[in-house]
């Protein structure tokens, strides 16, 4: 086992439902179903940058477009850019991951609010179908 991962799931702390909340605040396809995905979750954490592994208790699944629907950007208290990406496989609540710009570890995560959403349009193009 790494260290700082969690072998059981628990309750999301309040800084883990604030993080939820903040990503939740941006405008995506399948948002209003992840709603109540999040609101019912258990977490477990995964890594020592505060990645967390989220198992929703509700049924249901939310039509994403992408298997990261939102992120975040935010900085470390040294100024570095970190990243929170929430993962959602097969409709489901899946992940959230934070990883540093630079490759370190994370030192400590900034409030939610101050992450900055970011929403990526529906990938089209001659590789894809519409």
């Amino acid at each position: 086992m790494r260290p700082n991962e969690e072998t059981g799931f628990r309750e999301p702390t309040s800084l883990e439902r604030a993080l939820f909340d903040r990503v939740l605040e941006a405008e995506f396809p399948g948002r209003l179903e992840l709603v109540p995905l999040l609101r019912n979750a258990v977490v477990r954490t995964i890594d020592s940058d505060g990645g967390i592994e989220i198992d929703s208790r509700s049924a249901g699944k939310a039509p994403v477009v992408r298997r990261v629907p939102v992120e975040a950007e935010g900085r470390d208290e040294d100024g570095t850019v970190i990243h929170m990406l929430l993962h959602v496989v097969d409709g489901r609540p899946a992940e959230l991951e934070f990883f540093r710009e630079d490759g370190l570890h994370v030192r400590r995560l900034p409030a939610p609010s101050e992450f900055e959403l970011i929403v990526l349009p529906p990938l089209r193009g001659k590789w894809l179908k519409s």
